[in-house]
C-alpha cells in the first residue's frame, strides 16, 4: 500500500528528489514571492469571505476561532481587528459593486500559487487570462469550503450540544467535540490543498482524495505553526525591533513558511507523478 502510495519510491528517494526539485525551482525565493502576494491578497480575501458569510450571525467569529487553531496568536489578532473594522464600516457598495474587484485582488495569492506549482510540475504556462480565471474560481471554491465547513461545524455543535444537554453528558460532549472539530478542520485543510494541487498546475492528473504532497503540507503546516507559536512565546518581542510593525512582520514570516510548505508539497507530488508515469510506460513496453 505504502509502495503504491509513493509510486514505488522510497522515502529517501522521494525526499531527495523533492529537495533537488525545490532547489532547481528556487523554492526559497519563490516562497518569499508567495508571502508578498499572500499579504496583498489576504485582506481582500477576508473582505470577500466576510461579505460571503455576512448574512449568518456568528459565523465570522467561528471562522476566526477556527483559524486560531492553526495560526499564531499575533496573526489571528491582526485578522480579527481587520474583520471588526470591515464589519463596522461595511457599506452596501462593498457587496454590490466592489465584489469583483475584491475577488480579483483576493485571487492574486492563489494565482501566485498556480505559478509556483507550474514550476514544480515543469508544466507549460497558461495564458494570463486563463491563470487568473482559474485563480478566481479556486478563490471562490476555497471561500465556500471555509464558509460551508465552518457553518456545518457550528450547526453540528449547537444541535449536538442541545442533545448532550438533554442526555446530561454536556462536559463529556464538550471534550469530544473539541477533538472532532479539530480533526474536521484538518480534513477541510487537506481537502482545500488537494483542490489547489489538482486544479492549479497545468498538467493532466487523476483526482486522488489524499496525495502525499497534500498530506505532507497539512501535517507540516500544523507542526510548523505550533512550533512557530512556541518560538514567539519565548523569543524576544518583535515589537522591540519593529515597533508597531511587529505583528505584520510575524504575519509575513508565517506566510513565508506557508508558501514554502506549499511549494515542497508540490515538489513531492511532482516526483511521484513522474515516477508513476515512468512505471506505467515501463509496464506498457515490457513483454507480457
Amino acid at each position: 500500500m505504502g509502495n503504491r502510495f509513493f509510486a514505488g519510491l522510497t522515502l529517501k528517494e522521494l525526499a531527495l528528489g523533492a529537495w533537488r526539485g525545490a532547489e532547481k525551482d528556487h523554492a526559497f525565493g519563490r516562497a518569499a514571492e508567495l508571502a508578498y502576494y499572500f499579504l496583498l491578497a489576504l485582506f481582500p480575501m477576508l473582505i470577500f469571505l466576510t461579505s460571503l458569510v455576512g448574512f449568518m450571525p456568528g459565523l465570522q467569529e467561528n471562522i476566526i476561532n477556527a483559524a486560531a487553531r492553526f495560526a499564531p496568536v499575533e496573526v489571528v489578532t491582526l485578522v480579527r481587528q481587520f474583520i471588526i473594522d470591515v464589519v463596522e464600516n461595511r457599506s452596501g457598495g462593498l457587496i454590490s459593486f466592489g465584489i469583483l474587484g475584491t475577488l480579483w485582488a483576493a485571487s492574486t495569492g492563489v494565482a501566485s500559487i498556480v505559478s509556483a506549482l507550474d514550476a514544480a510540475f515543469d508544466a507549460t504556462d497558461r495564458p494570463y487570462w486563463k491563470t487568473r480565471a482559474i485563480a478566481a474560481g479556486l478563490t471562490i471554491a476555497l471561500s465556500l469550503l471555509v464558509a460551508g465547513g465552518t457553518a456545518l461545524i457550528m450547526f453540528t455543535r449547537y444541535t449536538g450540544g442541545w442533545l448532550a444537554s438533554l442526555l446530561g453528558i454536556g462536559s463529556a460532549f464538550a471534550t469530544l467535540w473539541s477533538m472532532v472539530s479539530y480533526l474536521f478542520g484538518c480534513a477541510l485543510l487537506l481537502f482545500g490543498i488537494e483542490i489547489i494541487y489538482y486544479f492549479g498546475p497545468n498538467v493532466k492528473k487523476r483526482w486522488r482524495w489524499i496525495t502525499p504532497g497534500a498530506l505532507f503540507v497539512t501535517v507540516a503546516f500544523i507542526v510548523t505553526s505550533e512550533l512557530f507559536s512556541l518560538y514567539l512565546r519565548f523569543a524576544p518581542s518583535y515589537s522591540a525591533t519593529y515597533g508597531s510593525l511587529g505583528a505584520v512582520i510575524i504575519m509575513m514570516i508565517w506566510l513565508y513558511l506557508v508558501g514554502l510548505l506549499l511549494i515542497f508539497g508540490g515538489e513531492i507530488d511532482s516526483e511521484i507523478r513522474v515516477a508513476r508515469i515512468s512505471k506505467e510506460e515501463a509496464e506498457r513496453v515490457s513483454p507480457a
